[in-house]
Formats: structure tokens, C-alpha cells, sequence
């Protein structure tokens, strides 16, 4: 059998009319294809042509038609269609030789030959509008192949919910197994496996058709059977967390009942967004589960002008993979527009790190912060300056405004990748030479959390290479919680070098002028 093409310009009719000729007729949910083919002609994916590759066997399906669908009565196909998007103009006359297209491949989408929701195995790159402002943190290199011509894309899976051997909790965690496959070195799971192991301690019904779903211990199971370090979290086991929080989300005693409700769930969701914060700026996608939904957060939206004294308050939106609408979403997190999902809806969330990393992020940034409040409040024994806050202030009195405002951002790093970021910083210039020089030198463990703290006015930028940070917190993920486990603090030019080894043994000096320097920046 000879592959067959077929290249269409996306404004063409006649490409509209293939896309309906091989995904029509199908019932259950369109939306996501529909919208995905919508957002692909505008900007800023601006597509221009597609290439339909026909009779394409793609293993996930098989998969799903090895456990279902060649059991059904009605004979279904075990080929799919494959539909590569391009930002340029390509020639129908033209048969191969498409490597020549690389830089401006936009990805693929693979529609299924089922009869309810055809959106297949979808790799697309991440349509980035604004680079200051959205930041699209959980994506990998995956590939792709046509007639020899190799094509990365740098994005997130995603895929449709089939209904039959995945519901959306499948499909989520297809996602983020997918994903973390690539990026920690797992094997790929299929979507017959993952429904597999979900249900293999607790069936809580029959296996196949999964329209039903799974419950939060299944998907736990599935994530432990797979070999991911995985954990569950809900809103309302947040009361003794994120304490910092309830500063900015109060709770006003004077108000009604219901008012002090409302405000505690607003609250509540909020200490589950800052959690979920830290985990998505690591690159580890989260899943959000509502009461009836599950989805996949894969980066946010940043407002450099917003007011507030927590780091969750400048996220409003968070970028998600939502199988029910599409690839790369936006999720409002403190309003509820009507018909939009909002994070107000989200009841729990699942977080997955390589196994490795056994101190939580949030225990991580506890100790960074115990930390500098520490720090901040001793005593120097000088009889004008009492306290080292007062220190700081008249050591640097360019940063004494910030001193007294400060903002927390934690985020985990294998600790390979933050020193290669460091040296790069150390030779553009951007981080003092010596400080940084000796931080190279320290023994690591594989992955590190690293807390930086800020002030809104050295966040409060448009350009986000113009953001800063006052100081770093440099934390051990191998770290028992409540126990010292700082490596590295530094803060307004002074620093503490602390061996995990011997906790007695502390050595501090002063770098004048190592702070501010510019915060992690990803894209």
C-alpha cells in the first residue's frame, strides 16, 4: 500500500471540507476539535497549510482498538488520520522532503475513527501571545515523522476522552504520564495500561466502557503503578497550610455566616492555587480535580501590576489542558466568569515529582521562610541598630522599601539545570561572579527547591527580564520536613552557607552588591 497525502491551505473551503468528509459523523463532545481548528488559523499559531496523512497508525488507538473496539459488534477502522499544521505556505505538487518546513511546524493532531469524540493524540507548540506575560512551563521535545523528515515539537500532550477505554481522568493522566516520560526518563504508558492499573486494587465497577470515571484514590493508583511519586490534596484539608495565605484572603468575623463561608472557600482555594503554583512553575503539570471533571494545569498568565502581598495574587489565569474544551486553555483562578471554569470549582489536585524529591514544595518554602524571618528578627547586639531588618535597611537603603514587603516564590530544579542556568547567569553578567562561583561548588542533591523572595517593586514590570529578586533560598528535596534543611540563604548581599552534613557547621559572609539579581525566567 503506497501512504497517501493530501496538502490543503487552512483558508481554503475545501480544507474544511475534508476535515468534515473523514471526522463526520460523530457524536459527543465537537468543541475541542472545532476550537482547536479555530484558534490554529488566527494568531499566534497562524497556520497556513495542513497535510492530511492518511492510513496513519498511531499506537495509542491501536491500543484502544485492541481493548474495545475491534470486540464491538460494528467494525471499526484501526487507522487514524493525521493532521500536520505548517505557518507557511507549502505546494500541493510537493510529495516529501517537507524538513525544509521544520521552523515553521506547528504539530499534529490525530483524529480517531470512533464514534464519540475523534480529538486523538494532539502535540502542538504552545501558542504564546505575550512572552512577559504567559508562561507555559510543562512542555517537552516530542516528535514526529513524514515520509523520513523528522519534526520536534516542544509542547504538552494532549488528548480527547474516547468515553470507551477513557473518561477525562484517563485522559488526564495519559497526559502527564506522557509527559512525564519524556522529561524523567519513564517508559509510555497506553491508555488501555492506564486504565488497567487505575482499577486494579480497587474495580469500584467494570473496567471497560470507562465512561464513568475514576475516584482520586484510582488515580493515585494508576500514578503509583506507572511509577510516579504522586499525592493528593484537598481544599478542605488546607486549615494548617499556607498559612500566609489568610493575610491576603481574610476572613471577617463581623460578616454574616455566609459571608464568612464565601470568604473561606475563597481562602481555601486559594491556599490550593498557591500550592499548585509552585508545582506548575517546576515544570511538573497538576491535575485539577472538580466534582465531576479532571483537567491538567500546565502554566499560567502573570500580571506584573498587581497589588497584593502573596505571589499567587499576580497569577490570574492558569493555562490548562481541559479535554472537555482543548489544548492550552485558560482558567480564570480568582473570578467566575459565567461558563467558564474557574479555579473557584476545583476541590482537590494531584501532584506528580519525579521520586527523587521527598521534602513537598510547600514544606520547602516553610523552611525559606522561617529562614529569613529569622534572619530578619535577630538581634546584632549594636546599641543604634538593634535588629538585622534594621541592618539591612541602612546597608542598602535603595532596597529599604522592599525589606518590610516581601514576596516568596518556590520552585523545584534538578540542581544540573540550576547551575548550568547559574553559569550562564555568572558569565552574561547577571549574578555576582564570586557568590555564584562558590555556589557551584557545592554538593547537591539531584533536585533542589529553590525559594526566591521578592517585593511587588522589583516584580512590578512589564518586561519580565527587568524583574528581580532580593535573595535565594536554596533547600535540600531529600529533606525530612520541620528540620533544617537550607543549604543556601541568601538575602540583601549577606549569605549562609549550611552543611547538611554537620549542623553545627555554618559559615556566612557578605557579597556586597549580589542583590538584586533577575529571577527565574522560563518560556
Amino acid at each position: 500500500m503506497i501512504k497517501k497525502l493530501r496538502i490543503i491551505p487552512v483558508a481554503d473551503p475545501a480544507f474544511m471540507d475534508e476535515v468534515n468528509r473523514i471526522a463526520l459523523p460523530f457524536e459527543g463532545n465537537r468543541g475541542p476539535f472545532g476550537r482547536t481548528l479555530h484558534a490554529l488559523a488566527t494568531a499566534p499559531w497562524s497556520a497556513v497549510t495542513a497535510i492530511f496523512e492518511y492510513d496513519y497508525v498511531d499506537r495509542d488507538y491501536q491500543d484502544e482498538f485492541a481493548a474495545f473496539y475491534c470486540k464491538a459488534f460494528k467494525t471499526y477502522p484501526s487507522r487514524c488520520t493525521r493532521l500536520h499544521f505548517f505557518s507557511c505556505a507549502i505546494s500541493p505538487r510537493i510529495q516529501q522532503n517537507f524538513g525544509r518546513y521544520s521552523r515553521q511546524y506547528l504539530g499534529f493532531i490525530v483524529i480517531r475513527p470512533t464514534d464519540l469524540q475523534r480529538m486523538g493524540r494532539t502535540l502542538l507548540v504552545p501558542p504564546i501571545s505575550d512572552p512577559d506575560r504567559e508562561f507555559i512551563h510543562c512542555t517537552a521535545p516530542f516528535g514526529a515523522h513524514l515520509f523520513g523528515d523528522g519534526f520536534v515539537i516542544q509542547g504538552m500532550p494532549f488528548v480527547q476522552q474516547d468515553t470507551q477505554v477513557g473518561a477525562c481522568a484517563q485522559a488526564s493522566l495519559w497526559m502527564v504520564a506522557r509527559y512525564m516520560a519524556v522529561c524523567f526518563g519513564h517508559r509510555e504508558f497506553l491508555p488501555s495500561e492506564i486504565n488497567h492499573l487505575a482499577k486494579a486494587k480497587s474495580a469500584n465497577g467494570r473496567a471497560l466502557p470507562a465512561e464513568f470515571g475514576l475516584t482520586g484514590t484510582q488515580m493515585l493508583d494508576s500514578l503509583e503503578g506507572m511509577g510516579f511519586f504522586a499525592w493528593g490534596q484537598s481544599m478542605f484539608g488546607l486549615a494548617d497550610c499556607s498559612r500566609h495565605i489568610e493575610a491576603a484572603f481574610p476572613v471577617n468575623p463581623l460578616d454574616t455566616p455566609d459571608e464568612q463561608q464565601a470568604q473561606l472557600e475563597r481562602q481555601l482555594s486559594a491556599k490550593l492555587a498557591d500550592i499548585t503554583y509552585r508545582y506548575i512553575e517546576s515544570g511538573l503539570p497538576v491535575i485539577l480535580a472538580t466534582q465531576d471533571h479532571a483537567l491538567v494545569a500546565i502554566g499560567h498568565t502573570y500580571d506584573p501590576s498587581a497589588s497584593g502581598v502573596v505571589a499567587i495574587q499576580r497569577i490570574p489565569e492558569w493555562i490548562v489542558h481541559n479535554d472537555n474544551t482543548g489544548p492550552y486553555i485558560r482558567m480564570p483562578l480568582f473570578q467566575e466568569p459565567p461558563n467558564i471554569l474557574s479555579f473557584a470549582k476545583v476541590r482537590a489536585i494531584i501532584v506528580v515529582a519525579p521520586r527523587e524529591v521527598t521534602l513537598r514544595g510547600e514544606e520547602a518554602e516553610a523552611m525559606a521562610m522561617r529562614s529569613i524571618e529569622s534572619l530578619l528578627g535577630q538581634n546584632t547586639g549594636h546599641p543604634t541598630i538593634s535588629t538585622w531588618r534594621d541592618s539591612f535597611k541602612a546597608m542598602r537603603s535603595d532596597l529599604a522599601d522592599c525589606i518590610d514587603l516581601l514576596e516568596y516564590r518556590t520552585f523545584l530544579a534538578p540542581s544540573v539545570g540550576f547551575q548550568a542556568q547559574l553559569k550562564r547567569d555568572i558569565q552574561a553578567k547577571r549574578f555576582h561572579r564570586p557568590l555564584g562561583e562558590k555556589i557551584l561548588r557545592l554538593d547537591m542533591p539531584r533536585y533542589v527547591w529553590v525559594t526566591e523572595i521578592s517585593s511587588p517593586r522589583l516584580l512590578n514590570h512589564p518586561d519580565r527580564q527587568q524583574r528581580h529578586c532580593l535573595g535565594r533560598v536554596i533547600v535540600d528535596s531529600t529533606a525530612p520536613a520541620k528540620t533544617r534543611g537550607q543549604m543556601v540563604v541568601h538575602f540583601c548581599d549577606f549569605v549562609q552557607f549550611l552543611d547538611r552534613q554537620d549542623p553545627l557547621k555554618v559559615e556566612a559572609d557578605f557579597f556586597p552588591h549580589s542583590t538584586p539579581f533577575r529571577h527565574k525566567i522560563t518560556s
